[in-house]
C-alpha cells in the first residue's frame, strides 16, 4: 500500500509540474504576442507658414570702362546712364538705386532695384519683369548692350567674356539684401580651372554693387566661365564684356546669368546677321573671333559627349547638327560656321551635366557689334516681358515638347492681344515694339528678347517669378 501511495503522490507531483510548465509558456506566449499598451508620447510640433518676401530684380546698371591712369587702371568709371524699364500686373513697383562700386556722375547710373509685396497668403508670386539697355558711342566702347533684371541668386553661372588681347569683361555683383554677401568665383577656362586667391571672399557689401576685374583673376583667359556662389545675402551676378582692335572698339555686351548645369541646355532666338561679312573679314585682324559659337563648360571630373543641334525659327534658315568631346573641367567653343543668316533654337544634348551659352556677331556698315545668348529656364503659364528700347526688338520663344503651342501676348498698355504658335521641337517669334507683355500659355517654353540694328545686336533671356516660401514645420525644445 505504502509503494501505492508513493507512486501516486509522485503522479500527482508530475502532473502538478507539468502543468505549471504550460501555464508558463502561455504567459510568456501572451506577452511577446498580445499588444501592449503604448504610452509613447508624439514631440510636439508647429506648422509655421512664413511671410512671404517681396519679389526682386535688380539692373546692373550703366556700362563701365576701367580707367586709363596706370595708378587707378582697376577704378571703374560709368558711360552715361542706361534706360531702365520695370513692370508688374496687379502691384505697384517700387525701385530705388543701389550704391555703385564705379565713380558715377548721377543716381541714374547706378544698378536699379525694382521689388513688389508679395500679398499674405499668396499661391503664387505675382509677376514683375524688368530690363535694361544702353547704346554706348565712345573712342574706347561702342555697342549696344541690354540686360534682364535678374533675381538675387546664391548660386549663379556665367558663361560669357574673354580676357584675350583686346578684350575686357567685368564682373558684376549687386546686393540688394540689407546683410553683406560674401562671394567665391570659380572660373574654368579652356585649360582647366582657374587657381587665383583674390577669388574667394570678396565682400559685396548690403545694398550695394563690387565690380571684379576679370583679367586680374584670369589673364589671357579667351573663354572663360565663372561660377559665383555666396553666403549671407544673395546677389545678382552679370557679367559686362567689351572688344577693341587697336583703337577701334568692336562691340559691348551685358551677360546675364545662363542656366545651371545640366544633360540638356536650350537656348533660344540666337539670331544671326551679316554671316557673309563675317566671313569676308576672316583674312583681317580678329579672325575667328566673330564667327558665332557655343561656348561649352564641362565642371565635374568626367569628360562629356555633346551634340548640338539649331534649329531655325518659323519663316527662317534650317538649321544643323554638331557633335564633339569636352574634357572634364575645362571650357571648349564650337563653331556654328554653317548655318546662315537668321533666327534659332540652339539645344545641347550631353553625357554628364554641362554648362553652356552662344555667342554672335554683327558687322554694320560703319560698326560692329556681339551677343550673349543664354541658356534660358523653363518659364510658367502667365509670364512678364518687358521689352527694352533701344534697337528692334523680338520676342522668341523655344517649344521642347512633341505638340504646337499657341500663345497669346497681350500688351499691358491695351490692344489687341497678338496671337503665336510655337510648332513642336522648334521656335517662333514675333516682332514687338518696346512695352511690357503678358505672355498666356508659356508654360514650359523658353524665352528671350533679341534687339538688333545696322551693326548692333544683344539679347536677354527670360525667367520665371522666383517659387514662394513654403510652410516648414518647427520642433521646438
Amino acid at each position: 500500500m505504502a509503494d501505492r501511495r508513493g507512486l501516486a503522490r509522485i503522479g500527482f507531483r508530475t502532473a502538478g509540474g507539468l502543468v505549471g510548465v504550460a501555464v508558463a509558456v502561455v504567459a510568456v506566449a501572451g506577452a511577446t504576442l498580445l499588444p501592449l499598451p503604448d504610452f509613447a508620447i508624439g514631440a510636439p510640433s508647429q506648422t509655421v507658414t512664413p511671410v512671404p518676401a517681396d519679389q526682386q530684380r535688380v539692373c546692373p546698371g550703366p556700362l563701365l570702362e576701367l580707367a586709363a591712369d596706370a595708378g587707378a587702371a582697376t577704378r571703374p568709371s560709368s558711360i552715361g546712364a542706361p534706360s531702365f524699364a520695370t513692370d508688374a500686373v496687379g502691384a505697384d513697383v517700387r525701385t530705388r538705386a543701389l550704391k555703385p562700386d564705379a565713380d558715377s556722375a548721377s543716381r541714374d547710373e547706378a544698378p536699379l532695384l525694382a521689388s513688389v509685396a508679395t500679398p499674405q497668403g499668396a499661391k503664387t508670386s505675382p509677376l514683375i519683369a524688368g530690363a535694361q539697355s544702353q547704346n554706348a558711342q565712345t573712342p574706347d566702347l561702342a555697342g549696344l548692350a541690354a540686360a534682364a533684371c535678374a533675381e538675387p541668386s546664391a548660386d549663379t553661372w556665367l558663361a560669357a567674356g574673354s580676357t584675350a588681347l583686346g578684350q575686357t569683361s567685368l564682373i558684376l555683383l549687386s546686393n540688394p539684401s540689407a546683410v553683406d554677401a560674401t562671394v567665391d568665383l570659380s572660373i574654368y577656362t579652356e585649360t582647366g580651372p582657374v587657381s587665383a586667391p583674390g577669388a574667394a571672399s570678396i565682400l559685396v557689401p548690403a545694398g550695394s554693387q563690387k565690380v571684379v576685374p576679370l583679367a586680374g583673376l584670369a589673364p589671357s583667359a579667351a573663354a572663360p566661365v565663372i561660377r559665383v556662389r555666396t553666403a549671407g545675402g544673395e546677389v545678382v551676378a552679370s557679367l559686362q564684356q567689351s572688344y577693341e582692335v587697336g583703337i577701334q572698339p568692336r562691340g559691348a555686351e551685358l551677360a546675364g546669368a545662363t542656366g545651371l548645369p545640366a544633360r540638356q541646355q536650350i537656348v533660344p532666338g540666337v539670331t544671326i546677321g551679316s554671316m557673309a561679312a563675317i566671313q569676308a573679314a576672316q583674312s583681317a585682324e580678329g579672325v575667328g573671333v566673330d564667327y558665332p559659337v557655343v561656348r561649352l563648360a564641362v565642371p565635374g571630373d568626367t569628360d562629356a559627349q555633346v551634340t548640338i543641334g539649331a534649329v531655325g525659327e518659323a519663316g527662317t534658315a534650317v538649321g544643323d547638327s554638331y557633335a564633339t568631346t569636352v574634357k572634364a573641367g575645362t571650357v571648349a567653343e564650337v563653331p556654328l560656321q554653317r548655318l546662315k543668316d537668321g533666327s534659332y533654337t540652339v539645344t545641347v544634348n550631353s553625357s554628364v551635366p554641362v554648362v553652356a551659352a552662344v555667342r554672335t556677331s554683327v558687322i554694320g556698315a560703319k560698326t560692329r557689334d556681339f551677343a550673349w545668348f543664354s541658356s534660358a529656364q523653363a518659364l510658367q503659364k502667365e509670364t512678364l516681358a518687358v521689352i527694352p528700347g533701344d534697337g528692334q526688338a523680338a520676342l522668341h520663344l523655344a517649344n521642347a515638347g512633341d505638340a504646337d503651342r499657341s500663345l497669346s501676348i497681350a500688351p499691358l498698355s491695351g490692344g489687341a492681344p497678338i496671337a503665336l504658335k510655337v510648332p513642336a521641337e522648334g521656335g517662333a517669334h514675333v516682332k514687338l515694339p518696346a512695352g511690357s507683355y503678358r505672355i498666356t500659355g508659356a508654360d514650359d517654353l523658353r524665352g528671350s528678347v533679341s534687339l538688333s540694328g545696322d551693326g548692333q545686336t544683344s539679347s536677354l533671356a527670360l525667367a520665371p517669378p522666383g517659387p514662394l516660401a513654403a510652410p516648414i514645420t518647427v520642433y521646438p525644445n
